[in-house]
């Protein structure tokens, strides 16, 4: 918006008391929203008021709070302002009451002026008492909303700020060697259970308000009809009792429900950050399974849950036409035809101010359930565990690991320890001491407990028995997987919060070969790192970054957790020299530091200046082995060796070059679905950012959209039950006024009994219709519809194209931060974990489940009601229908501004959030390196703004409600006082108990009013959702077409022995990411049953051309052809399913079964899956490969499959176990010593001798079992 800024409040606090009460200070955003669009970046230039969105104060220390085993305990980490600030909404509940108290006394005072022939005067008087009291309720009602608003968002942020404070707490029992299930949970405590504890804070006003209100209600009804009084109080009680007494299975339930949600997450997203590894592996139809099965598991836990709320429903709807019966039923039982308008009026208007919160009300135990038990759920995950420390009575750091005392040689010392990951131990009486000047290196087989050992000393291992002390706490860790700062520059990742030093960080710039690299890129280290997986950098670049960040730290003790791997030999060999080498970086600071590595031997040279250990891991038990001497270099980087790697390749093969691993995060999209994802699809900020657009057309069309999902009939059915209650409802009370006006005017013809009954069977007409209404639409449209939109959901997910990670890198250099966040963080198919989709399916799911139906069931009560008490105005005086049409045209203009601006906000708010899930996610999965570095500060920073920038938006959004509701409250007192002046000035021509009922009924058109707006603007705000999922739907890219001009259209069937040969040819192939030239004009022939490596240096495109035969990248030129059949007329689904790849990230249904996930097609026996795990597990224990005796039965999460290392073997496992004529690997041997590789790679071509297979590889040993190596370079493919 074009100066936008200027129109928007500075402070809340800078206003007037005027604008301040009325919130007149919301003007000029509302006035902004309806000339032009409101921008993030206005917003980020607010400061709003301090108490809505603010963070713990500086006195609220967490870490103070030892035992938050308790909400009090808790809340007690808040500032003094926000007690402050509730005790001042109590006062405005409690004023609140005593209005709303006010209005049955002057109502009585009415009816019975109209009834006397008192002076004009007293009913003038009347009628000013009546306007000003009900300006009054709803000036306290706006404002006491408003500071409870204020005390939630302080609330959400604090909870917030805990949740991913415990996140980056040491490892628990619970902990796993996945953080999947970590970030499932985080993400679904953080959106979904943060939200719903907040929710208990809203309900305290209204439940004081309740409680004074039907207190004195009670005794001023008790006047009215005596005894007869205890007749609706109990049933109020009782009304309360069912969700009370339900509260035990709504708990479960919820409980339940919550814990099914967190296993979709989970499966969700593994689906989106493994989108090309699960397609490779031919795995998305299992995945997709699992997501729905999972989704099922979910509907049907919260089926239970509708059910309970059919009977909430049902006893907060029946409880006033039952008030009604009960008491008048009652009186005329006792005093028989001793009933008059006074009686009448002043009963039914006390008993409407008594319950006519109390549907709200009950409807909101639920929700009241659910807080608690998300209050519940978050104390448990927040409430500090027992440290180590508390059982050995040692003093501890904040990585919850013991400090030795002083002691200036020893930096780690492991005495006796058993690790483990959760339950499941991994190591085994462990002993080891580290002191400065040393250097130790473990070696073992894949899945051994390698990285276990160096994990456990910055706390992310469970250390189950024995202890690890450590002497100091400036460690330097670099992890498998490393994490980045996102949205910050290479150097700020490299140096983080240490001082710049230029001569220290262009040395480790050197040692990491990152020089090159950094020159090539126009930004040069100010490049953007666009998430915190860092995947605008390749493979080999996050690997050389995060080891040049440790190295930079100069830490005392330098942990490597296997940083060679994914390197080539040279890169790999040139970076050991410059740290081991006699002059090396490591090497010249040994007086000062020790290094724990974790690698193969024959990837590092030990320097003969270091005291050395080298251990091995074996079944668990760490052993000292026989040490390579001090200096020497084993022969793959070996100094004594070819001074090149192209001398070494060519020591095998003419014209073969070095090979190195390229991570298969490269793929590209084609240009169209490049097009569509990042210009035309509309993701939350973009929307934001686009021209405005008429707000109502895109609520009725989200609006029809999501009403179709219901089905034609379900909806006629509950929409007609609903009108027909809302008709009994309001048309009740004239049957009462008819009943009286009998007997005030000397009828007794029917005796009370008649009455009663035919009012009874009104009242029970009603009953039927709630019981009709609530169970078509719990029990049937709501799943219906929440199914068929996720199922719609997941197939675009699933189907979607690929954004390349490539593309990402050039655009790194030239978009702003926010500009990259909303391109690649809203993409479903980045290759990194996507915070927008995550946000989408926990966020956006959760409301189809149960908001966004609540609305639209609540927005249709509300408009029957309205609809109803206007029409009982019009029965009381029709002129007051002059006043009514008067205040609903200003409120038709009023709406218009508002929903222009609260549309937007809403935007802005939805995409503000994702990034608060992302940061919570990032942290769960490098919580290593946070620890490590002492990172936890910035990460918290970096989420506190976040909260901070996302709640703006949110807090706008929530005060126009409230200004809403106080604008809508104040016409509703309008009405009141127009109708009250004219039954005042018409006193004679009036007819008293038509004109009682339209008094009581302006009680409730101004809840009715406030209900309708309440529900019709969340309503609104949920349409959001609906229309964030239908463009995702309608606009995110399928891979199912091309972007090559020309190219043939795709063909569903072929021959089913296709591929028969496995003749692979490409024509003239070429392969680009935006300006980036992968290879150009490559031609190649592979013939049938040949094997084939391909090698080429990092970046090369190895795995680019690996992923073309899968149809994970498109090609900018030429044809593609296996066993004569053009890889554009099949489809991807097709071609993965005849096709057989191997990723090197396998994907594994944790819930299913090991023979499941390793024969999804159940194509194999039990024998013949257990002889596949034996070939595979090569070289894992000198006595026997352990996963021999493994229950291939048995549940994956509950296997010893959890490592990378393991992982990998089974994926090359379940690619063998499949049938084709051509397989595809990509780095099946990454992590592998020489030795083990050499033996894996003979295993696997031995398994299929007649058929192609082409094997990405970057080892160079084992070369010649090939029968010929293709090298990819430069651009070109070349043999």
């Amino acid at each position: 918006m074009a100066n936008g800024y200027a129109l928007f409040p500075s402070r809340e606090k800078e206003v007037s008391l005027a604008s301040l009460i009325f919130l007149g200070w919301l003007g000029p955003i509302l006035s902004a929203g309806k000339r032009g669009d409101i921008l993030q970046s206005d917003l980020e230039r607010i400061e709003t008021h301090p108490t809505s969105a603010f963070f713990p104060s500086p006195d609220a220390d967490p870490k103070k709070d030892e035992d938050c085993s308790s909400m009090r305990q808790m809340a007690r980490d808040t500032s003094l302002r926000t007690y402050l600030l509730f005790v001042l909404a109590v006062i405005l509940a409690a004023l609140t009451a005593v209005t709303t108290l006010c209005q049955p006394i002057i109502i009585g005072a009415l009816v019975a002026f109209l009834q006397t022939e008192s002076h004009t005067s007293v009913g003038s008087w009347l009628v000013v008492a009546l306007f000003i009291d009900f300006t009054l309720l709803n000036i306290l009602v706006a404002q006491s909303t408003h500071i409870v608003d204020q005390i939630s968002f302080r609330i959400r942020a604090y909870l917030t700020y805990r949740i991913h404070l415990r996140s980056l707490e040491p490892a628990t029992s619970q902990a796993t060697s996945s953080n999947d299930a970590e970030s499932a949970k985080v993400t679904v405590l953080a959106n979904v259970d943060v939200t719903q504890a907040v929710f208990v804070l809203k309900v305290i006003p209204d439940v004081i308000t309740s409680a004074i209100v039907v207190g004195v209600g009670a005794y001023l009804l008790y006047n009215a009809v005596a005894l007869v009084f205890l007749g609706p109080l109990l049933l109020a009680l009782v009304s309360v009792s069912v969700p009370i007494a339900l509260g035990n299975k709504l708990t479960k339930s919820q409980r339940y429900a919550l814990e099914a949600t967190e296993r979709r997450i989970r499966s969700v997203g593994q689906l989106i950050e493994k989108t090309r590894s699960i397609r490779m592996a031919g795995m998305q139809a299992v995945a997709e399974k699992e997501v729905l099965e999972n989704r099922q598991i979910e509907i049907e836990a919260m089926s239970l849950y509708r059910k309970f709320l059919i009977g909430v429903v049902f006893a907060s709807d029946s409880v006033n036409g039952l008030s009604l019966l009960v008491t008048f039923g009652i009186y005329a039982a006792i005093n028989g035809t001793n009933l008059d308008y006074s009686t009448l009026f002043t009963a039914l208007s006390v008993i409407s101010i008594m319950l006519g919160s109390f549907p709200t009300f009950i409807q909101m135990l639920p929700a009241l359930y659910e807080g608690v038990v998300s209050w519940g759920r978050i104390i448990a995950y927040v409430k500090p565990k027992v440290r180590l420390a508390e059982r050995h009575n040692d003093a501890t750091a904040s990585n919850g690991l013991i400090h030795l005392e002083k002691q200036v040689s020893v930096l780690a010392k492991i005495s006796e320890a058993s690790l483990a990951w959760g339950n499941e131990a991994i190591i085994h009486d462990a002993s080891l001491t580290i002191k400065k000047g040393t250097m130790t290196v473990v070696t073992g087989s894949s899945g051994c407990g390698k990285s276990t050992i160096l994990k456990s000393l910055v706390g992310e291992v469970r250390i189950s028995a024995g202890t690890i002390q450590l002497g100091t706490k400036k460690i330097a860790f670099c992890d498998q997987s490393p994490y980045f700062l996102a949205g910050r520059t290479i150097r700020q990742n490299i140096i983080l919060q240490r001082p710049f030093d230029g001569a220290l960080y262009a040395a480790v710039l050197s040692c990491c070969c990152l020089g090159p690299d950094i020159s090539r890129w126009s930004s040069g280290d100010e490049t953007i790192v666009v998430d915190s997986a860092g995947t605008s950098l390749s493979g080999g670049q996050r690997k050389r970054l995060a080891l040049a960040r440790a190295l930079y730290h100069e830490a005392d003790l330098l942990i490597l957790d296997d940083v060679f791997t994914g390197l080539d030999a040279k890169t790999a060999r040139e970076i050991s020299t410059a740290l081991f080498g006699p002059r090396g970086f490591v090497t010249e600071r040994r007086q000062k530091m020790a290094v724990l590595a974790a690698m193969p031997l024959e990837t590092i040279m030990i320097p003969s200046s270091f005291a050395h250990e080298t251990l091995s891991i074996v079944e668990g038990m760490l052993q000292r082995t026989e040490a390579i001497e001090p200096g020497q270099h084993p022969s793959i980087i070996d100094l004594e060796g070819p001074s090149t790697v192209e001398d070494n390749v060519d020591s095998i093969a003419n014209s073969r070059r070095q090979a190195d691993v390229e991570e298969t995060c490269l793929s590209p999209e084609t240009e169209k679905a490049k097009a569509l994802a990042t210009e035309t699809t509309p993701t939350a900020t973009d929307a934001a950012q686009s021209p405005r657009v008429k707000n109502q057309q895109f609520l009725m069309r989200d609006f029809g959209n999501y009403m179709k999902s219901f089905g034609v009939w379900n909806l006629a059915v509950s929409v007609t039950a609903t009108c027909v209650v809302s008709g009994i409802n309001k048309a009740s009370p004239f049957f009462l006024s008819y009943w009286t006006g009998k007997y005030q005017a000397g009828d007794y013809s029917s005796a009370p009994g008649f009455y009663i009954g035919m009012y009874s069977l009104i009242v029970g007409s009603g009953f039927i219709g709630t019981l009709v209404a609530c169970g078509v639409f719990f029990l049937r449209m709501i799943p219906q519809s929440a199914v068929s939109i996720h199922r719609d959901m997941l197939d675009v997910l699933v189907s979607s194209a690929a954004l390349p990670p490539a593309f990402s890198r050039r655009m790194a250099q030239k978009l702003s931060i926010g500009q990259l966040q909303s391109r690649f963080c809203a993409s479903p198919s980045t290759s990194a974990p996507s915070a927008h989709e995550t946000f989408r399916f926990t966020n956006d799911v959760n409301v189809l489940d149960l908001a966004l139906p609540l609305a639209v069931l609540n927005s249709t009560w509300a408009i029957a009601a309205v609809l109803a008490s206007m029409g009982v105005l019009a029965a009381g005086s029709v002129f007051t229908l002059i006043s009514l049409a008067v205040s609903l045209f200003v409120l038709y203009f009023i709406q218009r501004s508002y929903l222009a601006t609260t549309s937007q906000l809403r935007t802005l708010q939805i995409a503000s959030q994702a990034p608060v899930i992302g940061t919570l996610r990032a942290s769960c999965d490098g919580r290593a390196t946070i620890r490590a570095f002492n990172l936890q500060d910035s990460a918290s920073s970096t989420l506190v703004n976040q909260v901070y920038q996302a709640s703006k938006s949110a807090y706008l959004f929530r005060s126009l409600q409230s200004w809403l509701f106080l604008v809508i409250g104040l016409l509703g007192g309008g009405v009141a006082g127009t109708l009250a002046a004219l039954l005042v000035g018409l006193k004679s021509k009036v007819n008293v108990g038509w004109a009682g009922v339209a008094l009581v009924n302006t009680i409730t058109l101004g809840s009715d009013l406030k209900m309708l707006m309440n529900w019709l603007t969340l309503l609104e705000a949920q349409l959001g959702v609906v229309r964030r999922i239908r463009e995702f739907i309608a606009t995110t890219p399928s891979e199912n077409f091309r972007a090559v001009d020309g190219a043939s259209p795709r063909i569903e069937e072929l021959l089913d022995d296709w591929p028969s040969r496995g003749e692979v040819v490409l024509r003239n192939v070429s392969v680009a990411y935006g300006d980036h030239t992968v290879f150009t004009d490559a031609s190649i022939h592979i013939q049938a049953g040949e094997k084939v490596a391909v090698i080429g240096r990092t970046g090369s495109g190895k795995s680019s051309l690996a992923q073309l035969l899968f149809g994970l990248i498109t090609k900018t030129g030429g044809s593609v052809h296996i066993d004569g059949v053009d890889l554009d007329t099949v489809s991807p689904q097709l071609l993965r399913q005849r096709l057989v790849g191997a990723p090197q990230f396998s994907f594994y249904n944790g819930q299913a079964s090991v023979k499941t996930n390793l024969d999804p097609g159940d194509n194999h026996s039990p024998s013949d899956v257990m002889d596949m795990i034996r070939l595979v597990s090569v070289g894992l224990s000198d006595s026997g490969q352990p996963e021999v005796m493994v229950d291939v039965d048995q549940p994956w999460e509950s296997s010893r499959f959890s490592s990378f290392g393991r992982q990998q073997r089974l994926g090359i496992a379940r690619a063998l176990l499949r049938r084709s004529a051509l397989y595809v690997m990509d780095e099946p041997t990454s992590g592998m010593d020489t030795m083990t590789h050499k033996a894996m790679i003979h295993n696997i071509l031995s398994t299929h001798t007649s058929s192609t297979m082409i094997i990405v590889t970057h080892h160079t040993e084992g070369l010649d079992m090939f029968d010929r190596v293709l090298r990819v370079d430069e651009g070109k493919i070349e043999w």
